[in-house]
């Protein structure tokens, strides 16, 4: 008898070990992005990984993080839902906070954002492989329910792709549609801001034209790319909360190629001495009407439009081909070619209300053929509500030592730092000054350089504050 309970008790000690010891291994089984858009485009603050059990006893220096092939710098790490919402128990979630920073690179001599979702081949894309690799720090241990990682067994990398699992929440608060006409179809996102149909007036609209690389067909490229989703933001939309109102809709477009196709593919700037036209400007106005019939909260005294390269183009083609339904313009590193701007067209648009902005050392679009001077004939011709900010070079405030390519001059105004603007007085008295050969300021030592660009202004107050009836 004796015997036997001892065989038995042998038996469960042996069981009860194994037991312990057997425990099944759980590990990671999923993850996700969190992609937010910054003044260099889209980026990754956030990855949440699922696992098979709760996830318990780890630190923020327990894990590295790797994304498409760049160490990340963990800010916090801690127990969420599938969403990433923080939870004050352990969870099967696991919300990593990342660093977000640009690399400079010196051969460029400027800054670009690090690991960035996107690929880039002339256009943007969401990249197709985008690796997670999670690793256990030597030395560090944790738990999966009961199974710990470290001390008694070895944590094996987790890689997922990213590619095709992220969140957008900057996004999701826009409406998306489509709009066609005539067998071309463009993007639509447009932002409602809360409490607009309530607060017993009609609100602005502010239209957003993008550049050549955020064309396609998934308008999330439009609003990332460049940081569109910032006119949304309470740091533009305070311009617009005045006398009550909730603030200022917001609509952005997408094309499917880019706003310059002159209908064959090709860019339209290579005219002399005519319109530049748009294949997508009958579309793109009549996208613009239906969504202002469909709204009727919409002041159509107070609809501005606005876009940055392709899009400041575009913004100059609408003025000049449909300009008196608009109630200002601000055209930003605008293509429209000086040289294709006719003493006519001068003329048809010196009343309207402008802002122009560009960066001087802009290598993509020369300003000396563009903007600058558009501006001094504008001014020769006796426009009287017509501004100008013109920067020396593209800084960051995302990343504030940051110094961008000259192109990028859409940063100053999505982080609402267009606060200066030219006497236009001493501009119209420079005129006399300046020599334009097919379109393009030949000159030195003009008036219209960044040095001189130094009287207060601000765009957006400018911009909130037009009106038809003014």
């Amino acid at each position: 008898m004796i015997k036997k309970f001892i065989i038995s008790a042998l038996l469960i000690t042996i069981t009860l070990i194994l037991t312990v010891k057997g425990d099944k291994p759980k590990s990671a089984i999923s993850a996700l992005m969190i992609v937010k858009g910054y003044e260099w485009g889209p980026a990754v603050p956030k990855v949440i990984v699922e696992f098979e059990d709760n996830v318990s006893e780890f630190n923020r220096d327990t894990f590295t993080v790797n994304t498409a092939n760049t160490d990340r710098v963990v800010l916090d790490v801690y127990n969420s839902d599938a969403d990433g919402n923080q939870q004050d128990f352990s969870t099967k979630y696991l919300t990593f906070e990342l660093e977000v920073k640009t690399l400079y690179i010196p051969y460029m001599d400027m800054n670009v954002g690090e690991a960035s979702p996107f690929s880039y081949d002339y256009v943007n894309k969401w990249a197709t492989n985008f690796e997670l690799v999670l690793d256990l720090v030597e030395g560090k241990t944790f738990k999966v329910g009961n199974y710990e990682y470290g001390s008694q067994n070895t944590w094996i990398p987790f890689k997922f792709n990213l590619a095709n699992n992220y969140m957008v929440p900057e996004t999701a608060k826009w409406d998306k549609d489509s709009f066609s006409l005539d067998g071309i179809t463009l993007q639509r996102a447009a932002f409602t801001p809360n409490g607009a149909k309530t607060d017993g007036g009609k609100n602005p609209l502010v239209i957003w034209l993008h550049g050549a690389g955020e064309g396609g067909v998934d308008i999330d490229i439009t609003l990332l790319g460049n940081e569109v989703v910032a006119l949304a933001d309470d740091s533009i939309q305070k311009y617009f909360k005045t006398n009550g109102l909730a603030g200022a809709y917001v609509l952005a477009f997408q094309t499917p190629t880019m706003w310059m196709d002159r209908g064959d593919g090709s860019y339209n700037n290579g005219a002399n001495n005519q319109r530049q036209l748009s294949k997508y400007d009958n579309v793109l106005f009549a996208g613009v009407q239906d969504y202002v019939l469909n709204n009727p909260d919409i002041d159509t005294n107070r609809i501005y439009v606005g876009g940055c390269s392709n899009g400041g183009y575009m913004t100059m083609n609408l003025m000049f081909e449909h300009g008196d339904f608009f109630t200002a313009f601000y055209p930003i590193c605008e293509a429209y070619m000086n040289r294709n701007i006719s003493d006519d067209m001068i003329n048809q648009v010196k009343s309207y209300n402008i802002w122009f902005l560009q960066s001087e050392d802009d290598t993509s679009v020369d300003p000396l053929q563009t903007t600058i001077p558009s501006f001094y004939r504008l001014l020769k011709a006796g426009a009287e509500n017509v501004h100008f900010t013109l920067t020396d070079k593209v800084r960051g405030s995302d990343d504030p030592n940051a110094v961008y390519m000259g192109h990028y001059s859409w940063v100053y105004a999505f982080n609402d730092e267009v606060k200066k603007e030219f006497d236009n007085n001493a501009a119209l008295s420079d005129f006399s000054n300046i020599t334009i050969q097919n379109g393009k300021v030949t000159s030195k030592n003009n008036y219209v350089t960044s040095a001189n660009c130094n009287v207060d202004g601000n765009m957006w107050a400018w911009l909130s504050a037009q009106t038809k009836n003014n």
